[in-house]
């Protein structure tokens, strides 16, 4: 395209300068635009790598503390167990009574059961946190999570004192008013519709949870259940018809699901039971997990602006080319 040189009359009625041409005119507008292109560019690098940075200090940030004490709650209940195996093998060349009394896990008031109903203590401790935590608007409520601290109590209690080997009056009178023999212990009967009733009241009261905290807790009824009704009745099976080995394996499946029930308990709550570290005043904070909670977006870089649509030769001509058209073209003075 040919430049064409305007001029604008000056204010004496003169030719006055020259005006810029139109070729002119279009690089200026075309390298603003550039520029401006250029400027979101970086914007967006510039937002791109502040996300990576926050990404990446996000992913080198510590384990929080909950983290590490289920490690170690996990990691004492294995070695609880591993001593069981190590001292019955050890026993088996050497004869280590006293070692052996305190090590077994199929006996009472020793190192298992300490630890067996510590486990469930530290599940009522955090039902109570949950409890004094909780407003009244909370679900559950503060009665709720007395309630389960209840439950979990009692369960500690019956591993130190043995309160359902009680329930074996009963089985023994069912038995003798039946005229029937029991395959295993004679709590087992009573036993098993006390655990009935109990699992229809957790499900009950576990319908007003959060998803992953009620599965949780439920599945780690499922598991103590496990152990402590259905293995157990085998193990009384098998100590009646002198099963020794089996017997053996049988007590070590059942303490390590009791064990590993709470485990998974302790793991369930303390999703919802947070215990976190303040990183500016370095104080631990202890607070209920929000069900709604909002979780941060990363920003958004801005959008680019759309690039001029270049006009063709036989299309209409640009709104420079107009302007200048439409002004007076007059010769130089």
């Amino acid at each position: 395209m040919t430049d064409l040189e305007t001029h604008q009359p000056a204010a004496d009625g003169t030719g006055g300068e020259p005006a810029a041409s139109a070729s002119t005119t279009e690089a200026d507008a075309e390298t603003g635009r550039d520029d401006d292109t250029a400027d979101t560019a970086e914007t967006a690098d510039a937002v791109d790598t502040d996300g990576a940075v926050d990404t990446a200090d996000t992913d080198k940030a510590p384990a929080p503390p909950t983290h590490r004490l289920l490690w170690a709650v996990g990691g004492t209940t294995l070695a609880v167990l591993a001593a069981d195996l190590v001292s019955r093998g050890i026993n088996a060349y050497e004869d280590i009574p006293s070692v052996r009394r305190m090590l077994n896990v199929d006996l009472e008031a020793n190192l298992a059961t300490w630890w067996n109903s510590t486990l469930l203590l530290a599940v009522t401790g955090v039902a109570l946190v949950a409890a004094l935590l909780s407003g009244r608007d909370s679900r559950p409520g503060r009665l709720s999570w007395l309630g389960f601290a209840a439950a979990t109590a009692l369960l500690s209690i019956d591993e130190t004192v043995s309160l359902h080997e009680r329930l074996g009056e009963v089985g023994k009178s069912w038995k003798e008013t039946a005229g029937v023999a029991l395959p295993s212990h004679a709590w087992v009967l009573p036993g098993a519709i006390v655990a009935v009733a109990g699992t229809v009241c957790a499900v009950l009261w576990a319908r007003r949870l959060p998803r992953d905290l009620r599965w949780g807790l439920l599945g780690a009824l499922g598991v103590y259940l496990g152990g402590a009704l259905v293995v157990e009745a085998f193990n009384g099976w098998a100590h009646k018809n002198d099963y020794s080995l089996t017997l053996m394996l049988g007590t070590l499946v059942e303490e390590g699901l009791e064990m590993g029930a709470c485990v998974v308990a302790l793991a369930a709550l303390g999703r919802y039971v947070v215990l976190e570290r303040d990183p500016l005043t370095g104080r631990a904070t202890i607070h209920l997990r929000s069900e709604h909670r909002e979780r941060p977006e990363r920003p958004r870089p801005p959008e680019r602006p759309e690039p001029p649509k270049p006009s063709g030769n036989g299309g209409e001509a640009s709104s420079a080319d107009r302007s200048v058209s439409r002004s007076p073209v007059r010769p130089a003075a």
